[in-house]
């Protein structure tokens, strides 16, 4: 093998307390990742029914969003 492709073999030994604040400081750069995601999205509506029109379907959605464009996600029931 190539020099820097090996695996090392050492295991990092953490405390519960060190444990604790890595977990404090993920949830505060997820929350951090979140409310970015907010400001560059700033209009959601969600558990929006699609309705069958004829050989299609439609997603009715408020006014203030006529003429708008949308990206449609399609969940899984």
């Amino acid at each position: 093998m190539k020099k820097g492709k090996e695996k090392s073999g050492k295991r990092i030994e953490i405390s519960s307390k060190e444990l604790r604040v890595n977990l404090e400081q993920l949830q505060k750069d997820v929350s951090k990742a979140y409310d970015s995601m907010k400001m560059m999205v700033p209009h959601a509506v969600k558990n929006v029914d699609v309705k069958p029109f004829g050989n299609a379907a439609h997603i009715i959605l408020p006014k203030e969003f006529a003429g708008k464009k949308a990206v449609v996600f399609i969940k899984r029931d």
